[in-house]
C-alpha cells in the first residue's frame, strides 16, 4: 500500500467524520507514514508497553506469592483460564471484524466502515450477555473444578469467580472499538492505554496486598481500575473517532451480514481450538486430585514469565498484521509471500532465542526468585518450551491466514487439534501426571504446524508449502543446536547459583545463541532481505543522530 493510497484512506473518506484535531493528525501522518513506518511505531510502543507490563506484573506477583501463598495463586491462575474458555462465546468475531475492515478502510469507504462497527457493537453486546449466562451457569459446578484448595471455602471461591466474570463481561463493551485502530495500523494507542492501565492495576493490587492482605480486596482493586480505564479509553476513542459512536444512516445489508456470519462459522471452530489448546491445561491440572490447585500455581509462575516474554515477541511479529491485511488486499501474492518469509524468519529468530534462554535460565531464575518449592519437573518444563516455540512458529502463518480471510478452508484441522489436545491431555495426565498434560498440548500443536500449511498454503501464496516445511525444520534444528551450545557453556556459571552467576549466564546464553543463529543463516537470501529492511528502518534514526 502506497503513501498515496494511505492518504486517500484517511483524509478523503474517513477523516471527514473525525474530530477536527484528529482529522489534521491523520492527514499529517498519512502523508509521511508508510505501512512499514506505522508497523515500526506500533512495535516500538508495544515493546515499551510490554516491558513495563512485565516489570509491574512481576512485582505484583512477587508480593502476591509472599503474602497470600500457593493456594490463592493457583485459584487466580485457574479462574483466568476458565474465563478464557468462556471467551469461546466470542466465536472469532474479533478476527472477522479486523478482516472485514481491511478492505473498506483501504478503499476509503467511510459508510461501510461505520456500518461494520455498528454491527460488531451489537454482536459484542450479545456476546457479553452469553458469557455472563455461561459464567453464572458454571457456579454450581465450581467445586468440581478445584481440587486441594486448602482453607478456601466454596462461597469464597464463588465470590472470587463472580468478580473475574464481571471483569470479562464489561470488557466486551469496549473491545469492538479496537477494530478501527487495528485497520488504521494505530494499535499503539491501545498499547499506551494498556500500559498505563496495567501499571495502575499492579500498584493498586500491591497496595491492597501490603495494607489489607486480602485476596478479595486484591481482586476488587483490579476490577475498579480496569473498569474506569476501559470507559476512559472508550470516551477517548469516541471523541477522536465519532464514527465509533454514531449510528449509520443505513444498516449493514443482510447479504454482508450473511457473508460475515459465514466466516464466523469457520472462525468459531478456530476459536474453540485456540481455547482448547491454550486455556484447558490449568483446568485439567486443578480437576485431577493427584495434581491439584497448588500445582496450577507452580505451572502458572512459569507461564507468567513465558507469556510475558511471548507478549513482547508478539508485538514484534504482530506489528505487521495490519500490513499483511493491506498487502493481501492491494499487492500480488508474490509480494505477500516475500514479506511473509521475512516475518517468518524474524519469528524464528525471536522465538528461538527466547526458547533457548528459557531452557537454560528459567529454572534457575524460579529458584532464585521464590525457591525450589515452586519448581516443576524437567520433562514438563521442556514440553512447555516446545509448545512455546511451536506456537511462535504458528504466529506469522496465522496472521497471514487472517489477512486473507481464510477461515473456513482449514477449520476441520482446527477441530482435530482441539480434540487431540483434550483427549491426549486428559488420558496422559491420568496415566503420567503433569507431564501427560503437556504431551497432549505439544501433540495438538504439531497437528497445527503440519496440517494448516498443507491445507491453505496454495490459497495464500499460490505455491506448494514444501519450502515452508524445509525452512521450519531447519529453524528447529538451529534452535536445538543453540540450546546445546548455550547450555554447555553456561553450566559452569549455574552450578553454583547466585545472582551474579545468573546474570553472567544470561549474557553468555544470549550472545552464544545469537552467534549460532547468525552462523547458520547469514548466507541465506532471507537473512539479507531482513538485514536490508532493518537498515532501511534504522537509517532515519542514524541520520537524526548525526544531525544532533
Amino acid at each position: 500500500m502506497s503513501d498515496k493510497n494511505l492518504n486517500q484512506i484517511k483524509s478523503e473518506k474517513i477523516a471527514p467524520s473525525l474530530h477536527d484535531a484528529a482529522d489534521q493528525e491523520v492527514k499529517m501522518s498519512s502523508s509521511r507514514m508508510s505501512r512499514t513506518a506505522l508497523a515500526t511505531k506500533n512495535a516500538a510502543f508495544g515493546l515499551v508497553g510490554q516491558v513495563v507490563n512485565l516489570v509491574v506484573a512481576f512485582a505484583s506477583r512477587t508480593v502476591f506469592i509472599y503474602v497470600l501463598g500457593e493456594y490463592y495463586l493457583g485459584v487466580n491462575y485457574l479462574f483466568v483460564d476458565i474465563l478464557n474458555v468462556l471467551s469461546f462465546a466470542e466465536l472469532g468475531f474479533g478476527s472477522a471484524m479486523t478482516f472485514a475492515l481491511y478492505s473498506p478502510v483501504a478503499k476509503g469507504q467511510s459508510e461501510k466502515v461505520q456500518q461494520l462497527i455498528y454491527f460488531y457493537r451489537n454482536a459484542y453486546r450479545v456476546i457479553a450477555f452469553v458469557v455472563l449466562l455461561f459464567g453464572l451457569a458454571l457456579l454450581p459446578f465450581l467445586q468440581y473444578l478445584v481440587s486441594g484448595a486448602g482453607t478456601i471455602t466454596l462461597s469464597e471461591l464463588r465470590l472470587y469467580f463472580l468478580i473475574f466474570l464481571a471483569n470479562t463481561v464489561i470488557s466486551y463493551f469496549v473491545t469492538y472499538k479496537f477494530g478501527l485502530l487495528n485497520a488504521l495500523q494505530k494499535t499503539y494507542v491501545q498499547t499506551n492505554f494498556g500500559t498505563i492501565t496495567t501499571t495502575a492495576c499492579s500498584l493498586a493490587q500491591i497496595a491492597a496486598l501490603v495494607l489489607v492482605q486480602s485476596f478479595l480486596v486484591y481482586l476488587l482493586a483490579n476490577f475498579a481500575v480496569l473498569t474506569v480505564s476501559r470507559f476512559v479509553l472508550a470516551r477517548y476513542l469516541n471523541d477522536r473517532y465519532p464514527i465509533l459512536k454514531n449510528k449509520p444512516e443505513n444498516l449493514l445489508p443482510k447479504s454482508e451480514k450473511r457473508k460475515i456470519l459465514h466466516e464466523v462459522k469457520g472462525l468459531a471452530v478456530h476459536q474453540f481450538s485456540g481455547v482448547a489448546v491454550h486455556a484447558t491445561d490449568s483446568i485439567i491440572i486443578a480437576a485431577i486430585p493427584a495434581l491439584g490447585i497448588v500445582l496450577v500455581g507452580a505451572v502458572g509462575n512459569y507461564n507468567m514469565i513465558i507469556m510475558a516474554v511471548q507478549a513482547i515477541n508478539l508485538v514484534l511479529v504482530n506489528s505487521v498484521v495490519a500490513g499483511f491485511g493491506n498487502l493481501a488486499a492491494l499487492e500480488s501474492k508474490q509480494k505477500f509471500r516475500e514479506v511473509f518469509d521475512e516475518a517468518n524468519f524474524i519469528g524464528f529468530w525471536v522465538f528461538g532465542l527466547c526458547t533457548v534462554c528459557f531452557f537454560v535460565l528459567l529454572p534457575s531464575f524460579i529458584e532464585l526468585w521464590i525457591g525450589e518449592t515452586y519448581l516443576i519437573d524437567a520433562a514438563s518444563f521442556t514440553l512447555i518450551l516446545v509448545n512455546f516455540y511451536l506456537q511462535g512458529l504458528s504466529v506469522v502463518y496465522n496472521n497471514a491466514r487472517i489477512a486473507k480471510g481464510n477461515f473456513n478452508k482449514d477449520k476441520w484441522w482446527s477441530l482435530l487439534q482441539a480434540v487431540t489436545n483434550l483427549v491426549v491431555s486428559v488420558v496422559c495426565a491420568l496415566q503420567f501426571g503433569l507431564v501427560g498434560v503437556f504431551v497432549g498440548t505439544v501433540v495438538s500443536r504439531l497437528v497445527f504446524v503440519i496440517s494448516r500449511p498443507c491445507s491453505t498454503y496454495r490459497f495464500l501464496f499460490g505455491c506448494s508449502p514444501r519450502r515452508y516445511f524445509v525452512d521450519t525444520v531447519k529453524y528447529c534444528l538451529f534452535v536445538v543446536l543453540a540450546a546445546v551450545v548455550s547450555a554447555s557453556v553456561t553450566a559452569v556459571f549455574l552450578s553454583a547459583l547466585s545472582i551474579a552467576n545468573f546474570c553472567l549466564a544470561t549474557i553468555v546464553c544470549f550472545v552464544f545463541t545469537n552467534v549460532v543463529f547468525f552462523v547458520c543463516t547469514f548466507k541465506s537470501p532471507v537473512f539479507r532481505a531482513v538485514k536490508k529492511r532493518v537498515s532501511y528502518l534504522a537509517k532515519p534514526l542514524l541520520e537524526r543522530g548525526d544531525h544532533s
